[in-house]
């Protein structure tokens, strides 16, 4: 549901391991992109900087 919400369909990549890592990297894209929209880039940044 998360790849078809960033409009990136079907794994590319192929066994297991390989498709964890594809997602992984999907999901820390979703959630940056959340925060972004929660608290905005200045404050996403001042959270990572403490």
């Amino acid at each position: 549901t998360i790849k078809q919400w960033m409009n990136q369909g079907a794994f590319l990549m192929r066994r297991l391991e390989n498709v964890r890592g594809e997602f992984s990297l999907t999901a820390l894209a979703y959630n940056i992109k959340r925060a972004i929209s929660i608290i905005g880039v200045p404050g996403l940044i001042a959270a990572l900087r403490t």
